[in-house]
């Protein structure tokens, strides 16, 4: 599909950084073809023994009379971002950054949970054993 700058200059590589493609409609006009008869002529090779070939050889080639017509192509329009939507876009990383920093932190500290766990259930054990060694059971 071919992409347009805001001139309707082509481009190849636009860069979606700094813009975004829309999608819309070209249209082509194509003009009228006036319509001409084809010219030709024959040629003839005769042999020694009397026999003749003949072909038609075409020195204007005939062309069909064609309506003017429209035609509706679609294209990708390349649309530069305003400096708001960069600086909105560019706070919109910074969150999504600091949300997934606070996510990965998040998830360091509860794979450390099971760990912390069994030493609170360790030092429970310990306390439950020095309770019963002063109740004298």
């Amino acid at each position: 599909m071919k992409i347009i700058d805001s001139n309707g200059t082509p481009i190849e590589t636009p860069d979606l950084t700094k813009g975004y493609l829309k999608p819309e409609t070209q249209t082509i006009h194509h003009d009228a073809v006036a319509g001409v008869e084809e010219v030709s002529h024959y040629e003839y090779k005769t042999y020694p023994n009397g026999g003749k070939d003949r072909w038609k050889v075409v020195d204007v080639p005939g062309v069909d009379p064609q309506p003017a017509w429209d035609e509706k192509v679609p294209v990708q329009r390349y649309i530069l971002y305003t400096a708001e939507e960069l600086a909105a876009q560019a706070e919109a990383k910074k969150k999504a950054e600091e949300a997934a920093a606070a996510e990965a932190k998040k998830k360091a500290e509860l794979e450390t949970v099971p760990g912390r766990m069994d030493a609170l259930e360790a030092a429970n054990d310990d306390l439950v054993l020095m309770m019963a060694d002063l109740i004298g059971g």
